[in-house]
């Protein structure tokens, strides 16, 4: 009845003194949160600037969590990687302080929104690199995902991946994370 009072979960969260904000989760190829910053983006927008966290579930298929933290980001993917972060040891206190806070906001966000109790099932967690997706509205399914494009790839990628999706061509599943990180 009072459904409308209820609050979503922000997805924004500050961890070791740098502002995170969650964009996007995922399981076994469908979206199941989309973040509101990412809401906000113009529908042509490809933010590639996110950085992918594997929740592996004793279930079967692992969440995914996606973000965006500018300092973390820039810092490891401009030259000079972690160093510019605090060296190695800091960046690894980030990685695993992130993946732990992102962590208990995919079980809260979850429980609240799909009344799934993710809580139980996750056994570990793993933090992916730099450069291997880009956030990207589809069409077709009228909402962001996360689809994998690393360097080795065009720049014109992430579209033509989208296009295929939006045509029919390919199912989502094939261009995001489903059972691994990217």
């Amino acid at each position: 009845m009072f459904g409308f009072l209820k609050k979503e979960a922000s997805s924004k969260i500050r961890v070791m003194g740098h502002d995170v904000d969650v964009v996007s989760i995922t399981r076994n190829g469908k979206i199941l949160f989309t973040g509101t910053t990412a809401r906000q983006y113009p529908k042509e927008h490809l933010e590639g600037a996110i950085m992918e966290i594997a929740f592996v579930c004793a279930s079967g298929h692992p969440y995914f969590a996606y973000y965006t933290c500018p300092d973390y980001y820039f810092a490891v993917a401009a030259p000079g990687g972690s160093a510019s972060f605090g060296g190695p040891v800091e960046t690894e206190k980030f990685r695993s302080a992130v993946s732990q806070a992102i962590g208990g906001f995919l079980v809260k966000c979850l429980k609240d929104t799909l009344k799934l109790d993710a809580g139980r099932d996750i056994v570990s967690f793993s933090h992916n690199t730099a450069h291997t997706n880009v956030l990207a509205y589809v069409a077709s399914i009228g909402d962001w995902a996360p689809v994998q494009h690393n360097d080795g790839e065009g720049d014109d990628t992430s579209e033509r991946k989208v296009a295929a999706v939006n045509a029919g061509q390919i199912n989502l599943s094939h261009v995001i994370a489903v059972d691994e990180l990217s």
